[in-house]
């Protein structure tokens, strides 16, 4: 059995309950839990038009969250691209949360064109949660790329690495 085994054990009290200090690792392996998570419905990328591919009309998005850090004061700017153009905009929001996320999507759909949304393609982040509700109230069909597959958002994820070249972690 290996020592990651038995400490897998020890910490979910298979063999001992108790102190697990005063082990040789400390318990310093256990990696820390994400608390946001993930969810899983919605439509998949699969189900997108194959027109959006081929970045032949405009009005088809990927969005994105970026973070400064993982400290306790976390700046989060919420990021629009457009396939097509490649148009980006980069919105601050105060926190990740769906609620944050709403008001800058309905920021940036205010502020362009009506119509300039009929797609928009986004992670299994826990910030696009509301993804019915913008769906609803802006007419726009969200799809969600499947899971570590950052390419199947390629034109956002470019821009959002550029966009890390002026706002470094931590700034």
């Amino acid at each position: 059995v290996s020592f990651k085994t038995m400490y897998r054990w020890l910490y979910q009290g298979f063999l001992v309950k108790g102190d697990t200090t005063v082990l040789r690792h400390k318990g310093k392996r256990r990696r820390p839990i994400e608390t946001r998570g993930r969810f899983n419905v919605g439509k998949s990328i699969r189900q997108r038009p194959k027109e959006v591919r081929k970045r032949e009309s405009f009005g088809h998005w990927e969005l994105d969250t970026v973070v400064s850090s993982r400290g306790k004061s976390k700046a989060c700017v919420a990021t629009f691209a457009e396939r097509k153009t490649r148009f980006y905009l980069a919105v601050k929001m105060p926190d990740r949360t769906s609620a944050s996320l709403e008001k800058a999507f309905g920021f940036v759909a205010e502020s362009l064109p009506k119509g300039s949304f009929q797609t928009a393609t986004v992670d299994r982040g826990k910030e696009f949660a509301c993804y019915e509700r913008l769906e609803s109230a802006h007419g726009v069909n969200i799809y969600f790329a499947d899971p570590y597959s950052s390419w199947q958002r390629g034109t956002n994820e470019n821009a959002n690495g550029l966009l890390r070249e002026f706002f470094p972690k931590g700034k």
